[in-house]
């Protein structure tokens, strides 16, 4: 008995010869819809290559010329399944001719159906057409984000990450359909530009200085002058990005961009409009961002531009908002978390001096951020230096009064699942060191209760309950601070993992 889809594909045959008539676009578009399936159902080899030994692949390629949009998206999903075993290679060598028709293409999903096929070209080895590059950079044009558009901005920044920028993308006729696009779009469109951009300068200086030489650095900068406040905040997130190196960090420098960021910030003060508030929080995520950048040397940089002052201010004055407030732990929780930048703080001392005054008056939600802010800080490396353990310790003893892991627990125990995570992070990150190991060994309440296993807890909080305990045993000094009996109980924790529920009842350590 005949096959399906072997009646399918007769069909279509037979219809692909005939005048392109209603009833004949009509017929088409219901055997292809029929083939969709029958390919989807399987079996896919067998139904794959009885299809393409009897409709070529030119026939479906001229299909998507059809005037019927229905038609046009069916043969599109059955080209996309038939071209899904096919590999980059045999695509640029099959159908060259095809792949830039179809980046032109007015209907997203034959531009989607080529732009995916991109994505399989993983090696800078790989066959490659310089004539594609301006293609791809034009499907970035919209008013707004399409589809289309995000899967053409993954698919350059996919190229530029296999080595293919400087060859294929960054070429005259390229460069040229950058231009383009900057010049005559709007925000949305000039920034899908600039994402790609800020990628693929980080990866090289030549990169970098290429797009320099032609201007489109510079068209980058002018952004920060624009007076739309989001114009703006989407600039100063690209930033850290471009600073990839030292070259591209000291050209930005030299710009002054720095200098505007901070004097933004400062403007910003006092100003309790919405685009004030904007502003001060994208200037001081900025800042905070900048101490990972590559390029950066996070001391010489905060003190170059002395953002921590600033960020102690804003903590300690009691009419700044909620959301600055949040803003400012968080992003002094982000510098901390740089073993350089966390350096500078301790040498600075009033923004950490801040951060423990806000932690011993908070509770509710602005207790859980100085935890989170904290934990970053203690976490700042797995196997941090003496001096950065030594400054983390002295930050240890200035929270809650020197009895920071007593008010952990506290905030453990209340049993919300934010604060629970936020609290047994700090302590997972306090493992790293050897005096957190010490003080969790000379608090033997707070031991026992880490030990206790509790299932009603969520299985976030059993996860993190688990990481300390975990860290806690992998820990060099474990040997030294527990006893035996205390130190395979530890383990024993460990080996059963996360969610181990004992049918015996549990029997806490004894008071030491």
């Amino acid at each position: 008995m005949e096959k399906e889809y072997n009646k399918t594909i007769k069909q279509i045959c037979i219809l692909l010869q005939s005048e392109p008539t209603t009833e004949v676009i009509q017929g088409l578009r219901e055997a292809f819809e029929n083939l969709s399936k029958q390919l989807k159902a399987g079996p896919f080899l067998e139904v794959f290559e009885t299809t393409l030994s009897n409709i070529p692949f030119a026939a479906l390629f001229s299909l998507l010329a059809a005037p019927d949009n229905r038609l046009v998206v069916t043969v599109a999903e059955v080209t996309s399944q038939l071209l899904k075993p096919v590999t980059w290679a045999m695509v640029h060598q099959t159908f060259e001719e095809y792949i830039i028709q179809g980046l032109d293409h007015p209907h997203p999903v034959v531009k989607c159906l080529v732009l995916d096929q991109f994505l399989k070209c993983d090696r800078d080895t790989e066959p490659f057409s310089p004539q594609y590059g301006q293609h791809i950079w034009m499907c970035l044009e919209a008013k707004s984000d399409t589809d289309a558009t995000k899967l053409a901005k993954q698919v350059l920044e996919h190229l530029c990450a296999v080595g293919m920028a400087t060859d294929y993308l960054l070429t005259g006729e390229s460069i040229g359909a950058m231009k383009q696009l900057l010049a005559s779009g709007g925000e949305s469109q000039r920034f899908r530009v600039y994402d790609v951009v800020a990628g693929a300068s980080a990866r090289s200086d030549t990169i970098f200085e290429l797009l320099r030489q032609e201007g489109i650095i510079d068209m980058l900068l002018k952004e920060s002058s624009a007076d739309d406040v989001l114009v703006l905040m989407n600039f100063y997130e690209l930033l850290p990005t471009m600073c990839a190196s030292l070259a591209s960090f000291e050209y930005l420098d030299s710009a002054g961009i720095f200098v505007d960021a901070l004097a933004c910030v400062d403007k910003a003060e006092g100003d309790s409009s919405v685009t004030g508030s904007l502003l001060r929080v994208a200037g001081l995520k900025l800042f905070s961002r900048m101490v990972d950048a590559g390029g950066v040397k996070p001391g010489s940089f905060l003190e170059k531009y002395p953002i921590a002052p600033r960020l102690g201010q804003m903590l300690l004055a009691t009419e700044a908002s909620g959301e600055l407030t949040t803003t400012a732990i968080n992003c002094l929780g982000a510098i901390g978390n740089n073993a350089d930048a966390l350096a500078y703080l301790v040498k600075e001392k009033t923004a950490l001096a801040a951060l423990a005054s806000v932690y011993d008056r908070s509770i509710g939600q602005l207790r859980v951020e100085c935890m989170q802010a904290v934990a970053c800080i203690f976490g700042h490396s797995a196997s941090p230096s003496k001096a950065a353990s030594q400054a983390c310790y002295e930050l240890y003893e200035r929270l809650a009064g020197g009895k920071l892991l007593a008010s952990l627990v506290k905030e453990i125990m209340k049993g919300f699942e934010e604060s629970c995570v936020a609290g047994l992070a700090v302590i997972q990150k306090m493992t790293l060191h050897a005096w957190g190991v010490r003080e969790i060994a000379s608090h033997q309440n707070a031991l026992n209760y880490l030990l206790m296993r509790d299932s009603s807890r969520g299985r976030l909080v059993q996860q993190w309950q688990f990481a300390a305990i975990e860290s806690m045993a992998k820990s060099e000094q474990a040997v030294v601070e527990f006893d035996a009996a205390t130190l395979a109980q530890i383990q024993k924790y460990v080996r059963d993992g996360p969610y181990y529920v004992s049918s015996a009842p549990q029997v806490a350590l004894g008071s030491s």
